[in-house]
């Protein structure tokens, strides 16, 4: 074992026992860091678990990986458009073919969508709701699966047929026998067949909440060219959104400005539609999360300034009543920086100690509050790793001054003290 080894090994020990011997003044010391790393600790810890069911959320309706393409507001509202807005065809499936054919291996899939409402009867109900005209890969880039039946075939959505896809919600309200694949109803005046019911979509962002995908089940999907030229009689299939999907969501920003260029030339020069980036609404989402994260940093930092404030009345209290105990040190031959080095180990070591009750208390702070508002919780190693960093700098840097005072200490003067 080596010197430093060992005098290491001496200063952990007299330090362990000067605060053995000392509990109430090491309690009062460590205080400050424990509020200070629990208010760090538990204000991360809360801002991960809530970002985390956001990003649950957005991977249940089809992950972040998405572009969306849609009619601009001005024209989509019903203001009045321009010349050149009026000429123009508005948003459609050629549109949604000339983006995919700018960077093909890219994309992981493109979506068409055209809604409606309309009436929607069958033999056990008769209502008013939307439907929704479908083409590409609308049920998996939205995160659809199939329970019963089948999706659409590509001679289906060529066709115009007359055929529908139905959520778990519309398939109990209009088949409430559960014999809803194969059966006929009517949507508008069209009698179509259902060749597919899908699974239930659920998802609570808080326990006890309501299902925030139970929109999603009500779905009554159709080949959007069915929606647009048999029920709608427009022979330019409009559309209401086409979706891209690509397999790295870095590459989005890149694919959304070529999309850009060439949607604006196909459209003579006319923005009459606007892209929606999801990724980077999560990320605007995520920025304006780490606001937060900042204001629970400053409030632990208050707290660990504050208690650092205290520890540095408590040491210099405590240097007086242990400067002959200095004194004898450095006569019997310790130097001042030894005596530095062991003012310093005691109160990391404070620190550390402190540190280690805050982040239990973070924890049980955490769980408590998580437990309250009803969503599960999450902890991020890199929470940790903050909470007990700061506490590591304050309680180093509030442990300087009394350390120094105590290895400047005359010998002779601490000798003589009473």
């Amino acid at each position: 074992m080596s010197a430093g080894t060992g005098a290491l090994r001496e200063r952990l020990r007299s330090a362990w026992v000067e605060m053995r011997e000392n509990p109430g003044r090491s309690s009062l010391q460590a205080l400050g860091v424990m509020l200070g790393v629990a208010s760090v600790l538990g204000g991360f810890s809360i801002a991960d678990s809530q970002r985390r069911q956001a990003d649950k959320l957005f991977v249940r309706i089809g992950g972040l990986d998405k572009l969306n393409v849609q009619p601009a507001a001005a024209v989509r509202d019903g203001t009045t458009p321009s010349a050149m807005e009026t000429a123009n065809l508005g948003l459609r499936g050629a549109d949604a073919e000339s983006g995919q054919s700018l960077d093909r291996p890219g994309i992981d899939g493109v979506s068409q969508q055209k809604t409606a409402r309309v009436r929607v009867r069958s033999p056990y109900a008769d209502q008013e709701r939307q439907i929704t005209g479908i083409a590409g890969d609308y049920l998996a880039i939205n995160g659809y699966s199939v329970e019963e039946g089948r999706i659409f075939s590509a001679h289906d959505l060529d066709v115009a047929a007359p055929v529908a896809v139905l959520g778990k919600e519309a398939a109990s309200v209009f088949f409430p026998t559960g014999e809803a694949v194969g059966r006929t109803m009517r949507v508008a005046d069209t009698p179509v067949t259902v060749i597919g019911v899908l699974q239930e979509k659920v998802f609570r962002f808080r326990e006890g909440q309501g299902n925030q995908f139970a929109w999603r089940n009500r779905v009554i999907a159709l080949p959007a060219s069915l929606v647009s030229r048999r029920m709608q009689g427009d022979s330019y299939q409009r559309l209401d959104r086409v979706t891209f999907r690509l397999p790295e969501v870095n590459a989005l920003a890149g694919f959304a400005k070529q999309l850009d260029v060439l949607l604006t030339a196909n459209h003579r020069l006319q923005r009459d539609f606007r892209l929606d980036d999801v990724a980077a609404r999560m990320k605007k989402m995520r920025s304006q999360g780490d606001i937060y994260n900042m204001i629970f940093m400053l409030s632990g930092v208050l707290a660990l300034l504050g208690g650092g404030m205290v520890n540095v009345n408590i040491q210099m209290a405590t240097l007086k009543e242990r400067v002959r105990e200095v004194g004898v040190k450095m006569a019997i031959g310790a130097g001042g920086r030894e005596i530095f080095k062991e003012f310093m180990t005691e109160a990391l070591l404070l620190t550390a100690a402190g540190g280690g009750v805050g982040l239990a208390i973070g924890i049980g702070f955490s769980k408590i509050i998580t437990a309250s508002i009803g969503i599960p919780l999450h902890m991020e190693a890199t929470s940790f790793a903050w909470a007990y960093a700061l506490a590591a700098v304050f309680g180093f840097f509030f442990a300087l001054y009394p350390a120094i005072k105590a290895s400047r200490l005359s010998p002779m003067e601490a000798l003589r003290y009473e």
